[in-house]
């Protein structure tokens, strides 16, 4: 296992996080493809995905090291677990759970809380993670993040929730260190037609944009 500074540095440079929410473990598993093909080195497979530390496992034995893996939506102890049993390289949460700081660490892996208000803000910073995730991101914007921000210079944040191509440049700008991009990363119709070809394109292109900005 890589130490944790390393893992974070890596973590920052992807600039975008794929956020894979699927009920069908087939659709994350064609996501991931596409995601990988286009060239992001950090995904987040979110425990809706069932059987997500079996994909986990999987991705791991095929890519080694290559790939930065997290397990995002995670709640309680046990999801937390089976995702760094599986090789997950960092939890994503999407609010302050107990804890999981703790477990992540004890792996050597890395944790993102989620917070909104400056009082989480804090919360998660006290509680030792290594981003704050921003969300839900669009209900504030980017003004909230730079907001944040500006009274939490040294806290990489991570917003989640409403990015997409057209908006990210405006999270950079507020000062996001990496954002979370979830159904806006794909489009819809190429990804129900399989359009491999195209999906893998859009995804490369909104990668080499986010590494431009700010």
């Amino acid at each position: 296992m890589t130490d944790p500074d390393s893992l974070r540095a890596r973590l920052l440079a992807a600039r975008v996080v794929p956020v894979l929410r699927y009920t069908d473990p087939a659709l994350a598993a064609y996501a991931v493809e596409v995601a990988v093909a286009a060239g992001c080195d950090a995904l987040e497979l979110t425990c809706t995905i069932p059987g997500v530390a079996d994909l986990v496992r999987v991705l791991r034995e095929k890519h080694g090291n290559a790939l930065l893996l997290g397990v995002g939506t995670v709640l309680h102890e046990d999801q937390a677990r089976d995702a760094l049993v599986a090789g997950a390289d960092f939890l994503v949460s999407p609010g302050l759970a107990p804890g999981l700081v703790e477990s992540a660490h004890a792996a050597g892996a890395l944790c993102l809380l989620g917070a909104f208000t400056p009082t989480e803000v804090l919360a998660a910073r006290d509680a030792g993670a290594d981003l704050v995730k921003i969300f839900p991101a669009e209900t504030g914007g980017p003004g909230h993040v730079a907001a944040l921000a500006s009274v939490f210079p040294g806290i990489a944040f991570c917003p989640t929730g409403g990015i997409t191509r057209q908006n990210m440049g405006a999270y950079f700008a507020a000062g996001a260190a990496l954002v979370g991009m979830g159904g806006n990363l794909y489009d819809k119709a190429a990804f129900a037609a399989r359009d491999t070809a195209a999906l893998v394109r859009q995804v490369g292109q909104i990668r080499e944009e986010a590494m431009h900005h700010g």
